[in-house]
């Protein structure tokens, strides 16, 4: 429902809160008056843009996660969430600071008591999330600079990762892969396999504390961890008697023609697998192709304006997080592309994907799996 539909059944109370807050000169026992007056100072494009400008950065965190997200009713529990991912207090306070955080969205009116016969839940105008989004990214826009015309030479994996799944399980049809005592695939085996995918990987080198974005991340590299979990996850190979081999269902995938449905999956499954350790992804995943869209943002300018929103992971930094964790698998699932300028700084731009079908898709939604 648009504002002003929503702002008719509005308890009298929560438009009165509302009119405080921006100052609205009007007839205070008219309802009518104050409709009018609000409906004409919340879309005002001036009102918006000193609003914006205003909020601290934990209330500017939560703003993008409420209207990136494509929902237009949520529970009072969905709201509660974001407030705690935008909070950085102490878990004992989240909840009361977490309330005040809900009510001060009321009175900006963002979020309204759905008109239903539940109780707890609230929604959000259609009509205001895209000139609030606007009005953060013109205000972004003031003090960073997107690059034209961007770096000479640049990477688009674009679906190459749904291809060297395919790649993958044409491999182990051949024959299975014996695994080692931690579980892995032997190096030579990885090595012979990754000649034939599409963005080629190094086996990892032994490495201490690496865990937590799927079932063999310790083991292989990341967009082959991956890969791997993504096959393991829809059972198309199996791991038993000390090998990996490719099922039945695997063999069928195989004789089936590449579709775009395959290609969205994976990126559902990287959001799903990811979300544990990185809570706000969803919003990034959303937030980083608008800022990037018509032009080419440094990887700095991301860290300067999202590292403040990113927590640590046991022992990966924030830093590792949103490069690695973020915009690096973003590149590999054909969301980003990649490119250097003459001073070696990473450069991103935003792809037709991410343009399209990402927004439309809504990963707030999405639930965390864990593999065992």
């Amino acid at each position: 429902m648009n504002l002003a539909e929503i702002l008719v059944y509005t308890d009298i109370r929560q438009l009165h809160q509302i009119a405080n807050h921006y100052g609205c000169e009007c007839n205070p026992h008219s309802k009518n008056e104050l409709i009018t007056s609000l409906l004409s100072s919340l879309r005002h494009r001036l009102t918006i843009s000193q609003e914006v400008e205003q909020l601290s950065s934990a209330e500017t965190h939560f703003l993008l996660q409420l209207f990136l997200d494509k929902r237009t009713v949520m529970s009072l529990e969905d709201l509660l969430a974001k407030a705690g991912v935008a909070l950085e207090c102490e878990k004992e306070k989240k909840q009361e600071e977490g309330r005040k955080f809900v009510a001060a969205a009321m009175k900006r009116g963002w979020i309204f008591p759905a008109k239903s016969k539940t109780v707890g839940q609230y929604q959000i105008p259609l009509d205001i999330r895209e000139p609030y989004l606007q009005a953060w990214l013109t205000k972004w826009r003031e003090s960073n600079a997107l690059l034209h015309p961007g770096p000479q030479a640049y990477r688009d994996e674009g679906t190459a990762l749904c291809d060297d799944i395919m790649q993958f399980l044409q491999f182990l049809q051949q024959e299975p892969v014996r695994l080692t005592a931690e579980g892995g695939m032997y190096k030579r085996h990885q090595q012979q396999l990754f000649q034939f995918l599409y963005v080629k990987e190094e086996p990892l080198l032994p490495q201490k504390w690496r865990f937590g974005y799927g079932l063999h991340f310790d083991l292989y590299p990341d967009r082959f961890s991956l890969l791997y979990d993504f096959c393991y996850y829809h059972r198309w190979i199996v791991e038993v008697d000390g090998k990996v081999a490719v099922t039945d269902a695997g063999r069928e995938r195989l004789e089936q023609p590449y579709n775009d449905q395959l290609y969205h999956d994976v990126i559902r499954f990287w959001m799903r697998l990811y979300k544990r350790a990185v809570p706000n992804l969803p919003m990034l995943v959303q937030l980083i192709p608008l800022i990037a869209s018509g032009g080419w943002v440094s990887q700095q300018s991301l860290m300067d304006t999202l590292l403040h929103w990113m927590k640590e992971f046991y022992y990966d930094s924030p830093t590792d997080i949103l490069v690695n964790r973020v915009c690096k698998m973003m590149v590999h699932l054909g969301l980003l592309r990649v490119g250097q300028d003459e001073q070696g700084q990473w450069l991103y731009t935003a792809t037709y994907a991410s343009q399209t079908w990402l927004r439309k898709y809504n990963g707030f939604t999405e639930t965390t799996i864990l593999l065992k």
